[in-house]
């Protein structure tokens, strides 16, 4: 019975005991919870690109492995000017990471370089808070990562070079060839569309006979006459219809010239029966500049002459024809 009860005993004692060692990780959390809140797992520091020239940016990527219920800041590193870098832009984000209770805080940096050769990254301190805002540690960190600085020019030079002319472009003969050829060519092109136009409507004005324009407007005159048209009026009229023929038919200026001058013209050409136009003009001048005053039938009758001339003038033309 003794013997029972003092295996009894033992296994229970060894059961115990195993059950002491496993809680005994959560028993030291409890009894000391800022130590267990206040530890940083890792920190690591990337650099990109590793190599600039003077002036040039890089970015630093600082993450910072750490408990969930702590706030991590970085101190030293985000001020605006750590010679030989300059601060340009920051950025941080939060993860949580597959091991429960730890998080992953990650710091981007976009840094201006300056200087020349090996420039490390400067040291910064980790800071953690508790989620009462108190700092429960800090943690300075001097990171082994460097950027290698490239100077703008030859560190050899001590003069200066004197400077090149601009080069001019050259331009190839065979590329400017078909422009000009195609400037030529519009050209040309213009140019025959204007002489073909002109033509066309000197041709066409050609076939206009002066002859019937002037017939034309002597009946609608004679129209207008009947309608009650004052006959000096219509004596005014008949002087231009009958030197707008002249100029048109015989190639005379007679619309600007006085009867005078369109007489001598008219000698000149031998113009069979020019007496009678010199009549018809000599009478409208005398209606116009010395107040003659016609009556209807004188002007009928002045009219019915004005059709004889120019009927007797075309056909000549028609004959040669």
């Amino acid at each position: 019975m003794n013997g029972r009860f003092d295996e009894f005993a033992s296994g229970s004692f060894k059961w115990l005991l195993f059950l002491l060692l496993a809680s005994f990780p959560m028993l030291t959390v409890s009894a000391f919870p800022d130590a267990a809140a206040g530890a940083v797992s890792a920190i690591t520091v990337t650099v990109t690109p590793d190599s600039v020239l003077v002036g040039d940016r890089i970015h630093c990527t600082i993450g910072v492995r750490h408990t969930a219920n702590d706030v991590v800041s970085l101190e030293g590193i985000d001020s605006l000017t750590v010679q030989p870098f300059a601060l340009i832009n920051r950025k941080q984000s939060s993860a949580p990471l597959a091991l429960p209770g730890i998080r992953q805080e990650r710091f981007v940096f976009e840094l201006a370089v300056f200087g020349s050769g090996w420039q490390p990254i400067p040291p910064f301190t980790v800071v953690l808070r508790n989620s009462e805002g108190k700092v429960i540690t800090r943690e300075a960190c001097k990171p082994s990562s460097a950027v290698f600085v490239r100077a703008l020019t030859d560190s050899t030079m001590r003069e200066l070079r004197p400077i090149k002319p601009p080069l001019k472009p050259l331009i190839p003969l065979l590329l400017l060839l078909p422009v000009v050829l195609g400037v030529f060519g519009v050209a040309g092109l213009v140019l025959l569309l204007l002489f073909l136009l002109k033509r066309s409507v000197r041709t066409s004005a050609e076939k206009v006979d002066p002859c019937q324009v002037a017939q034309r407007k002597l009946r609608k005159l004679g129209s207008r006459l009947s309608a009650g048209m004052p006959p000096p009026e219509c004596y005014e009229e008949l002087s231009n219809i009958m030197r707008t023929f002249l100029e048109k038919h015989y190639r005379i200026r007679a619309l600007e010239a006085v009867t005078q001058e369109i007489e001598r013209d008219l000698k000149k050409l031998g113009v069979a029966g020019y007496e009678s136009i010199m009549n018809l003009l000599a009478q409208a001048d005398l209606v116009k500049f010395a107040d003659s005053r016609p009556d209807a039938e004188e002007s009928r009758q002045s009219l019915r002459k004005a059709e004889e001339v120019i009927r007797s003038a075309r056909i000549p033309n028609i004959s040669e024809e």
